[in-house]
């Protein structure tokens, strides 16, 4: 009587436990490896990135103009020309609407650019190491990088802002907030590209 095949005949030479042998692992796509990305995908994420940097970049200028028109408040405080909580007011305008502000001189509106500045990189390098770019490498190597893109951007920005305050006549907030839009898309590609890389 002839034996009909066993499954271990079927499934291939048997083991010396008389299991069948293990499965070669998938390779590539099968296994689950990371592919890379695709141009169009890479292209999407590079604009989800853009977006966020723009978000931080949003929430950099809210805390740079705060720190900003502080610092000139504070100089118009401690300088006397703030008496009042109308007066407060009246200075709050003005650094908005007019060019000629009573009682700040260029170098506290340049102390207070500084100052504005140096805050929102810090915000800045914080928000986007963590959310942008979702970096871990190493701050102490990382940091210097963002700060040196920053200070080449807030040449940039310092340019304009001078451009704007003391040839277009602009007020100070404004000639601020331009010269922050105006910058932004070039600090994004160093970062992305240098910085966060």
């Amino acid at each position: 009587m002839d034996d009909a095949p066993t499954s271990d005949a079927v499934s291939g030479p048997a083991t010396p436990s008389g299991d069948a042998p293990p499965t070669p692992p998938l390779v590539g796509a099968a296994a689950g490896s990371p592919q890379r990305p695709t141009t169009a995908g890479g292209l999407r994420e590079s604009l989800w990135q853009f977006v966020r940097f723009c978000l931080v970049g949003g929430s950099g200028v809210i805390v740079n103009l705060a720190v900003f028109t502080l610092v000139l408040l504070v100089w118009l405080l401690v300088s006397g020309h703030i008496h009042s909580a109308s007066g407060l007011l009246s200075s709050v305008h003005s650094l908005v609407v007019k060019k000629d502000t009573q009682g700040v001189p260029a170098a506290a509106a340049y102390v207070a650019n500084a100052a504005g500045f140096v805050v929102s990189v810090m915000t800045n390098y914080y928000l986007n190491r963590r959310w942008t770019f979702r970096s871990t490498k190493d701050i102490g190597a990382e940091l210097p990088k963002f700060f040196t893109v920053s200070v080449v951007a807030y040449g940039g920005q310092l340019a304009i802002f001078w451009l704007l305050r003391e040839q277009a006549h602009i007020a100070p907030i404004p000639s601020q907030l331009i010269a922050i839009v105006f910058v932004m898309p070039i600090n994004f590609i160093a970062n992305k590209l240098w910085s966060f890389r």
